[in-house]
This record gives C-alpha cells, sequence and structure tokens, in this order.
C-alpha cells in the first residue's frame, strides 16, 4: 500500500482577498471518494490509481516489474523466500520499496524450500539449496549408486546422466576407477574384489606381515583361504597345478621344484643335488639301505651298500670296542673313548651311551655318559674291552681300569631317568698288566665279568648289590689267557684261548666261591678274536682264525662249526635277525678296514666292504626291530650305519 502524508493545502481564490485552509483529512476524506481509474477501488486503497489493472483483488503477473495485487512484494520473488533467479538480479518492482535489492541463485521461484542455503535432502530429486548438483551424487566424485542410475535431479541440466557403480557415496576417494590400494582393507575403485587377493585367484597373500580380514564395501569378503605365494600373479595359488623342474613353485607349498618325492634332496641340476631317484621318497644319500632289494636307496651307486656317517656334535681321539644294546624304545651305542667331546664338553677315559628312536632310527635321539670323567690327567685309564647292557630305567656296564698300581673293573649303573651313577670298583691282585679283553653279563641284579690281561690272567668278579660299594666275588688264576667270553647259556659260562687252544672254563659263577675248571674244547685254532652271543636262543662262539681267511661260527651246544670267507680278521661280532633270520656278521681286518657280511645262509653270504684305513679297527653288528646297526670304531673314530631290512 502506498503511504499517506499529511498535507495542509491553503487556497486561495484569486479574486477574492481571503484563503481556505485544506487539512490532511480534507484529502483522506477526498481520496476514499475519488475512483480516477474507473477500477472499483478508491484512491485511498489503489496503489496505482491511474491504472485499473492494478488494485487489491487484481491477479498478479509475476516477473513483469508491477506489482498488480498491491501486496507491496518484489515481483521477482514469487515464493517470497528472500532470494530471485539470476535473471532478475537487481530489477526492482514499480511502487515497491527496497525491491531490486534481493540476492540471485533461487533455482526454483515457486517452492520457498528450495532456496541456497536450504538443508539438502540428498537422494529425492530435488536440488533444495540450489547448488546445482545431481541429487544423486552426494560426494561430487561424477558416480552414482546402481540403484540411482539414470534417476534425475529437477533443475539440475544434466542430470541422470553419470555413471553408476559408486560403493560409498559418503566417500569421494571411493568409485569406479579410483586408485585403489591393496591390502588396506577398502576397495577404493569399488571392482568387487577382496582387498587381500591382488590377483583374484581366490586365495589370500600369505604375507605374514599383512592380517588378513573383510574388505570395506565387499560383502562375504573375509572369508578367502590363505597360501597365496604370489599374489601378483593368479597363476601362483595353492591348487594350482605345479610343473615339476621349471624352477616355479605355482602351487605355493614352498617345496623344492627340484625335490618331487619330498625327502629334502633335489634332482641333480645346475650343479647342485644329489638325489639319485627324486620319484622315491625313501631315496636319497643317507638313506637307510635295504639289503637284497636291488634299490640303491643310499645313492652311493652300490644296491646293497650303505653308508657309514659320524655323529652331529661328538668327537673321538680314543674310542674303541663299540657295543650295541636296546630296551623297549631305544637303540644304544656304547663306546669308551680316552677323550672325547660331547657338546663342547670335554669327557676324558669315560663312555658315552648313544641313543637312537626304534622308531626313528636316522634321528641321534640323546646322549648318554654312563661314565663320566672331566678331569685331565685322570688318576686312571679306560683300558681294552667293556660291558654293556641296558633295561628300561638303567645302564649296565663295565669297564677295564688302567691303574698305577694294578689292574682293576669299575661296575657301573646308571639311572636313564635321573643321570645318577652307583659303582664299585674291583682291584686286581697286584699284577700291573693292564687287561686285553673284557666280557660282560647281566643277569638279575648281579653284574658279571670276565677279563684277561695281558700276562694272561683270567679274572672272574660279580657284583650283587651296586648300591653297597663293594663285590661278592673276584677270582683270578694265570691260565695264559688271551681272549675271554662270557655267558650265561650252558654249562660252561665262560670261554677262552690260551695259545691255539679253545678252552672252556666252568664255574660257580652264583656261588661265594669261584674256582675254575678248564677243559680243552678245541685245538689249533689261533684265533684273533673271541666273542660270545646269547641274543639268538643258544650261545654262539664267534673266531676269528689267523691261520685261515675264516670267521668260524661254533655252536658250543651241538658242536656244529661254519666257516665264513674274511680275510686277516682282527675283530667280530654277530647278530641275528627275529625279524627276517637273517645272520649280520661285522668284522675288521688288521689294515683297519671294515666288513658286514650277511645272509640267511651261512655258506653264501653276501659281504660289503669299507675302506677306511683304520689300525686294528673295532666292529660291532646289532639287530632290532627290522634294522641292522653297523658301527666301526678306528683310529680313534665312530662311524655308524644302519640298514632297513627287506
Amino acid at each position: 500500500m502506498r503511504a499517506l502524508h499529511t498535507v495542509v493545502l491553503l487556497v486561495c481564490p484569486l479574486a477574492l482577498a481571503a484563503c481556505t485552509w485544506v487539512t490532511d483529512k480534507d484529502v483522506k476524506d477526498r481520496l476514499s471518494l475519488v475512483d480516477d481509474d474507473g477500477d472499483g477501488y478508491a484512491a485511498a486503497e489503489d496503489c496505482n490509481d491511474a491504472d485499473e489493472a492494478v488494485h487489491p483483488d487484481a491477479v498478479e503477473t509475476w516477473y513483469d516489474g508491477v506489482d498488480q495485487d498491491c501486496a507491496g512484494d518484489d515481483d521477482y520473488d514469487s515464493d517470497k523466500d528472500g532470494f530471485v533467479g539470476d535473471a532478475y538480479v537487481g530489477l526492482g518492482t514499480g511502487g515497491v520499496e527496497g525491491s531490486g535489492a534481493l540476492p540471485g541463485g533461487d533455482c526454483n521461484d515457486t517452492d520457498a524450500a528450495i532456496v541456497p542455503g536450504a538443508t539438502e535432502i540428498y537422494y529425492d530429486g530435488v536440488d533444495q539449496d540450489c547448488a546445482g548438483d545431481d541429487d544423486y551424487d552426494v560426494d561430487r566424485d561424477g558416480y552414482v549408486r546402481d540403484e540411482d542410475a539414470g534417476a534425475t535431479t529437477v533443475g539440475v541440466v544434466g542430470s541422470g546422466q553419470l555413471p553408476a557403480g559408486d560403493c560409498d557415496d559418503d566417500a569421494s576417494e571411493v568409485h569406479p576407477g579410483g586408485a585403489d590400494a591393496w591390502y588396506d582393507g577398502v576397495d577404493s575403485d569399488c571392482a568387487g574384489n577382496d582387498d587381500y587377493d591382488q590377483d583374484s585367484d581366490g586365495f589370500h597373500t600369505d604375507d605374514e606381515t599383512i592380517a588378513y580380514g573383510p574388505t570395506r564395501y565387499v560383502p562375504a569378503s573375509g572369508s578367502l583361504p590363505g597360501g597365496d605365494c604370489k599374489d601378483t600373479d593368479a597363476t601362483y595359488y595353492p591348487l594350482a597345478t605345479d610343473a615339476w623342474y621349471d624352477g616355479f613353485d605355482k602351487n605355493c607349498d614352498a617345496m623344492s621344484d627340484w625335490d618331487q618325492d619330498g625327502d629334502g634332496h633335489d634332482l641333480p641340476h645346475a650343479d647342485i643335488g644329489d638325489d639319485c631317484d627324486d620319484l622315491d621318497l625313501d631315496v636319497y644319500p643317507g638313506a637307510v639301505e635295504h639289503l637284497g632289494d636291488a634299490t640303491d636307496s643310499d645313492c652311493d651307486d652300490d644296491v646293497d651298500r650303505f653308508s657309514l656317517g659320524s655323529f652331529p656334535g661328538i668327537t673321538f681321539t680314543g674310542a674303541h670296542d663299540p657295543l650295541f644294546a636296546a630296551n623297549t624304545d631305544h637303540v644304544y651305542l656304547s663306546v669308551p673313548d680316552a677323550h672325547m667331546t660331547v657338546d663342547s664338553q670335554d669327557y676324558y677315559d669315560s663312555a658315552a651311551a648313544i641313543s637312537w628312536d626304534i622308531a626313528d632310527p636316522l634321528t641321534l635321539a640323546d646322549v648318554f655318559m654312563w661314565n663320566s670323567n672331566t678331569s685331565d690327567p685322570s688318576t686312571f685309564g679306560v683300558g681294552a674291552g667293556q660291558g654293556f647292557a641296558v633295561t628300561d630305567d638303567y645302564i649296565y656296564g663295565a669297564l677295564s681300569l688302567d691303574l698305577s698300581v694294578g689292574h682293576g673293573l669299575r661296575f657301573i649303573r646308571y639311572d636313564l631317568a635321573t643321570g645318577s651313577r652307583d659303582g664299585v670298583n674291583v682291584q686286581s691282585s697286584g699284577d700291573v698288566a693292564p687287561y686285553a679283553d673284557l666280557s660282560f653279563a647281566l643277569s638279575g641284579g648281579s653284574l658279571l665279568a670276565a677279563a684277561a690281561d695281558a700276562d694272561g690272567n683270567l679274572t672272574f668278579s660279580r657284583v650283587d648289590d651296586i648300591t653297597g660299594g663293594s663285590y661278592a666275588v673276584n677270582h683270578e688264576e694265570a691260565l695264559g689267557a688271551d681272549r675271554v667270553a662270557l655267558t650265561l647259556s650252558g654249562d660252561v659260562p665262560i670261554y677262552t684261548d690260551v695259545g691255539s687252544d679253545l678252552i672252556g672254563v666252568s664255574l660257580d659263577a652264583f656261588g661265594a666261591e669261584a674256582p675254575f675248571t678248564t677243559a680243552t674244547v678245541a685245538s689249533g685254532l689261533d684265533p684273533s678274536d673271541l666273542d660270545m652271543t646269547d641274543d639268538l636262543g643258544f650261545p654262539l662262539l664267534v673266531e676269528a682264525l689267523t691261520s685261515d681267511d675264516v670267521i668260524r661260527l661254533y655252536d658250543v651246544e651241538t658242536a656244529s662249526v661254519v666257516d665264513v670267507p674274511a680275510s686277516r680278521v682282527a675283530d667280530v661280532s654277530v647278530a641275528r635277525s627275529e625279524f627276517s633270520r637273517v645272520w649280520y656278521i661285522a668284522w675288521a681286518d688288521d689294515a683297519g678296514d671294515a666288513h658286514l657280511s650277511y645272509g640267511a645262509d651261512l655258506a653264501s653270504l653276501k659281504t660289503l666292504d669299507w675302506d677306511l684305513r683304520g689300525r686294528e679297527a673295532q666292529v660291532a653288528a646289532w639287530s632290532v626291530g627290522g634294522v641292522v646297526w653297523f658301527a666301526v670304531a678306528a683310529d680313534g673314530v665312530v662311524t655308524i650305519g644302519q640298514v632297513e631290512e627287506s
């Protein structure tokens, strides 16, 4: 409405000498009566009484700069939200004070809720804040969600044309074609890939520095199996087909590509590898040889020869007289030595029992120092021969002692669980000659030994109570004995050789006294070694003859004799397998070379030879659990071989 101002008019007719005053009220009264444009509205309420189209009840025509209905509104702000379209900025409305000053930017002048600065409601197809943005691209990255593909925004030119595929419309860095950093757990390019499976082969990387888990925006991710060793190449994964011998680990099993049988030895290639049969797990250098199966299991170019190996962590400088024994679970090799080192600890004039698990014969289990001395020099020396037996709880043994005032025997019981020792020393009668041979037997709780010294004296000793510190019997006679063999089977417990005669020595081994009764068993033999074994179920006397190139096996019960071909025998031991009933005869010649003769028929044995070139080598053979054990001590060095029976 127009403002009415108070007007006082002075009307003075020219012909009259006096004037008439017209007041504001007079004007108002007049305007309420005047309707100059004849539109039915008096001038007092008509904002333009000169235009009959302008009056309070007129229909407003917007954007023509005329206030037809006399409402006093800016004619370019139809929705009265205080903003005009950009095309009308600065345009005034006739008769409306302040018009033409409203800001522009109104993209919909028919809706007061649509105005610059309004709160935008996304995904309704309305550009409430007049920003001109596609209402379905919240993060303004140029991509919309799949469900919004083709949806348009009212008043926004080009809307509905943006590509779909945006998996997070609140993060502008996440969209199709975005830069995707692998292994951060975010699918930044919306490709739908597990972020920990870069090559999309269905297995996540096995890099231990990367913690595997779900990938954001990828449903059901985080459940792939692992094991991909090369996540940038889809041909590498755990189920891939791996071609052998091409140098590539396609199936990611971390196995050498040159070790098809998985035995830890490669097929020869590029100057490395030593497996002679890469298709057989049981064939490789150092494997247990199988006698009589026509297979070179240890790759030494001989189907029956097996390799001898040394002991890791153990060194010998004076080893001699190796002996085997076994209990329920383990095989033991006992070796006396003037000086040995075990795991950097030095031992002098001691005896070690080296053990293997019967179920795992290739793996060294433990070392038991059943006679231990770390002092150098010691007050005694460990002489020739030893006795050795084991139970599940104890090691029992006997050693010959070289003393400054004579010779003697040491009997020992070693506790396998605690490592504690009980011992009894048996002193000789004063003769200073050292022992040359020793034979040992265990009967219940009694330890028995027969020994021959260098002067031909034969000694029999028995200890009944190893914890009591004293012996029960010690009997010595000068018989001219050279070597001795003790057995508790049969009527004659001791055999010895005197000159070229084999002598049987009878005595009451468990009586209070032990006088000897001797009888000649055979004459003209001149043995170089003598051994006795009971483990076959009957006593067998083993002789190595110097006069003939044979080893003579003598059954003391039947007096039957079998001669086994040999040459220059210096040391011999025998075993027979309960598994295969095969004979095993280990022997060393006087040049220090070791040999193993074996076979089910003693008359036709096969022989394996090892060129060791020691001096007066000693050997030991043992058969238990289907495995034959073979040890050689030559020049103070001990080596071990094992062979499975076919």
